[in-house]
C-alpha cells in the first residue's frame, strides 16, 4: 500500500493512477490550505511569481484574479501555467519547471535588476530566497494564503505504519516530508520508518529524508505527477 500525503482534492488522480499500476493507495492529507481575502495591489513596472495552484485559487476566490489579467507573470509548473490562463492571465513570460530553473532565468541580463513580487503561503522554499539574496535578485514576498500542517496522524495509518501495510510513501514537498518526520518523532515511529520506500519530486525534496537516513528514496527524473509514477516499480514491493 502507497500512502499518499496530499489534500484530499489532489490525491484524487493520484490514486486512480497509483492504483493503475497495481497498487493500494492510502491517502492522508498532513496539510490543509486557508486563503486569505486580503487586498493585493498590482503594479505594471514589476513581475510576478506564481509558485502554486493555491497562490491562483486564493487570489480567485477573493477576486482579485481580475487585477494580474496583463501581468507579467513567471509560472512554475506547467499545470499552474494551465490554471493561470484558464483564470484569463495572458501575458507568462516563461514556464519553469522548477524553482531552480527559475532562478537560472531571473539571473540574466534581461531580467536580474527587475523587482519581483512571489505569491505564496506562509512556508516557502527558502533555497529559493537564500538564492535570489545571493544573486542580489529582489523579490518581495506576498503571502495570499497559509498552509495549515496536521497535529497528528489517524489511529488507521498509525496502525497500518506500524503493521507495515504501508510500504511506500509520495512526497510532493518538503513541507510534507518534514511535517511526517515530527510527527513519526511524535509518535516514536521513526526508526522503524526508515526502511520504507520513499518517492520523491526532486532532490530538494528528497534531502531531509537522507539526512535522516531512510534506506530506500527515489527520485523522479522530472519534477511531475508522471515522472514520480514511473519511479514507483514493482520490485520496490516484493
Amino acid at each position: 500500500m502507497i500512502l499518499i500525503t496530499r489534500p484530499k482534492a489532489q490525491a484524487k488522480n493520484l490514486e486512480i493512477l497509483i492504483s493503475s499500476k497495481g497498487h493500494k493507495t492510502y491517502q492522508e492529507s498532513l496539510y490543509d490550505f486557508k486563503y486569505y481575502m486580503n487586498k493585493v495591489s498590482y503594479d505594471k513596472n514589476k513581475y510576478y511569481i506564481f509558485p502554486s495552484i493555491h497562490s491562483i485559487k486564493s487570489l480567485v476566490k477573493s477576486k482579485q484574479i481580475y487585477k494580474f489579467k496583463n501581468a507579467n507573470i513567471f509560472a512554475i509548473g506547467e499545470k499552474v501555467k494551465q490554471a493561470l490562463i484558464k483564470s484569463g492571465c495572458n501575458k507568462i513570460l516563461t514556464t519553469s519547471k522548477d524553482s531552480d530553473a527559475l532562478i537560472k532565468i531571473l539571473h540574466t541580463p534581461k531580467y536580474y535588476k527587475s523587482d519581483f513580487i512571489y505569491f505564496g503561503s506562509n512556508f516557502t522554499n527558502k533555497e529559493f530566497f537564500i538564492r535570489a539574496k545571493r544573486y542580489k535578485i529582489n523579490i518581495q514576498k506576498k503571502t495570499v494564503y497559509k498552509t495549515l500542517p496536521v497535529k497528528k496522524l489517524t489511529s488507521d495509518l498509525i496502525n497500518s505504519l506500524k503493521l507495515k501495510k504501508v510500504r511506500g510513501i509520495i512526497f510532493y514537498s518538503v513541507l510534507s516530508v518534514d511535517i511526517l518526520l515530527s510527527l513519526l518523532i511524535k509518535y516514536q515511529m521513526l526508526s522503524c520508518m526508515k526502511s520504507i520506500n520513499s518517492y520523491c519530486l526532486s532532490e530538494r525534496i528528497a534531502k531531509p529524508l537522507r539526512q535522516n537516513k531512510f534506506k530506500h528514496i527515489y527520485i523522479a527524473k522530472q519534477p511531475n505527477q508522471l515522472a514520480l509514477l514511473a519511479s514507483i516499480k514493482k520490485m520496490h514491493f516484493k
